[in-house]
């Protein structure tokens, strides 16, 4: 078989096994909420299967097959319905009193406690399929039922034994291997596959944190800070905003609007990444984004010019494909900065100081299709390195000012 078949084997077989453990899954499920479910579900599956080696440690019984086939059936019903009415509540409970009603049953039918098949195993997992699929809360009440089952099968393993035929010792080992190693088994498979996909859910949950908050900061919140607030002496700031995008945003169905202006803050995010700039946020079709913030670095200046210059060139890629009139008109200003997260449901990192308002500034009164900074980020750029073209504006909020339109030096 070539590793191609066996691959789509695995997938199939993996996409049959997950279609079987979702059938109670909700949209609105947390990644909690669904890891309970399959769980359960899980855990119905097995009840399918389990009851059937009693049978097999009580001589072939009568009894003893009705009681297993009678669970067996029981639980092919009780997933049926699950799959009918997604009553997940419903579903534990009944497959929990299952549970509570067939151990004792079935020990008795072995010989008791102390016969060759005690049931003491099976018994407990009742409460850990509970505190798997209910919660630790809930999980409680369930150990205080698995208690109340081994009063009961101790009050009654006198009677077991006097009734109960001798065993042999061959139906005495495996029945303690049976009935200590196989749901002992079940539970760690269970634990195991609980503790994965919490990771999975752990990991998922990460990479939205860091896709909000910068790296740094996130591992910070993870470690338990509640308040963070940082001096930031040495940054440059870039703000980048859309012209021409409003009209066009009004006459063209919103479906559209996102998804240009997705593929346009990707192409801004993969920038950011590529001069090593941390994006701090959009508001509208405006994108700001810091060099030297959170993490100082002594280039700053130079690698936000840069940004700013690779901004223009994506627009016009991205106008030219789209077929749509856009430029951008892109503002840089440096020097130091406050940063913070602020908010409690929905974090945000977020700078505050002039250099923030310069390079807002710096945007707004700058040209479309090009890139217009400040003289606190031009006495920052190595002589060379970029060509510039001074001019005067009215900044609002700052008076008249000198700023520099830049564009790269021939050969740079």
């Amino acid at each position: 078989m070539s590793d191609l078949a066996e691959a789509t084997i695995r997938h199939r077989l993996a996409t049959s096994l997950m279609l079987l453990i979702s059938i109670a899954d909700d949209p609105a499920d947390s990644d909690d909420r669904r890891l309970r479910k399959r769980v359960g579900v899980a855990a119905g599956y097995v009840t399918i299967a389990a009851p059937l080696g009693v049978p097999f440690q009580t001589g072939f019984s009568v009894a003893s097959w009705s009681l297993a086939l009678g669970l067996s059936v029981f639980s092919i019903v009780n997933l049926a319905v699950l799959g009918r009415t997604h009553n997940f509540d419903r579903y534990v409970a009944a497959l929990l009193i299952s549970g509570v009603i067939f151990v004792p049953a079935a020990t008795f039918l072995a010989g008791g406690l102390t016969g060759p098949s005690s049931g003491l195993g099976w018994a407990f997992l009742v409460p850990a399929y509970a505190i798997l699929a209910l919660g630790p809360r809930r999980g409680v009440v369930w150990f205080a039922v698995y208690l109340g089952m081994v009063a009961v099968m101790i009050a009654i393993d006198p009677i077991a034994r006097s009734v109960a035929p001798a065993a042999t010792y061959l139906l005495e080992l495996s029945g303690q291997l049976q009935n200590g190693v196989v749901p002992l088994t079940i539970v760690f498979v269970l634990l195991v596959y609980t503790d994965r996909r919490r990771l999975a859910a752990e990991a998922r949950a990460d990479e939205l944190l860091t896709n909000a908050i910068p790296a740094s900061i996130a591992a910070r919140l993870r470690r338990g800070e509640r308040r963070i607030a940082e001096a930031y002496p040495e940054t440059s700031i870039v703000f980048a905003d859309i012209v021409g995008s409003t009209t066009w945003a009004h006459d063209t169905p919103p479906a559209e609007v996102v998804d240009l202006l997705d593929a346009l803050f990707t192409r801004f995010d993969d920038l950011a990444d590529r001069f090593g700039l941390e994006k701090v946020k959009t508001i509208g079709d405006a994108y700001m984004a810091a060099a030297g913030a959170p993490e100082p670095r002594p280039d700053h200046a130079v690698v936000a010019v840069e940004l700013a210059l690779a901004m223009v060139d994506a627009v016009t890629d991205i106008s030219a494909t789209a077929g749509i009139p856009m430029e951008v008109r892109v503002g840089v200003g440096t020097g130091p900065v406050v940063g913070g997260v602020i908010g409690q449901r929905r974090l945000q990192f977020d700078l505050w100081g002039d250099p923030v308002n310069l390079a807002s500034r710096m945007e707004s009164s700058g040209l479309p299709g090009r890139v217009q900074i400040a003289a606190s980020t031009r006495d920052l750029l190595p002589p060379g390195r970029f060509v510039l073209e001074a001019r005067e504006i009215e900044a609002k909020g700052l008076g008249r000012l000198t700023a520099y339109l830049v564009q790269p030096a021939e050969g740079a």
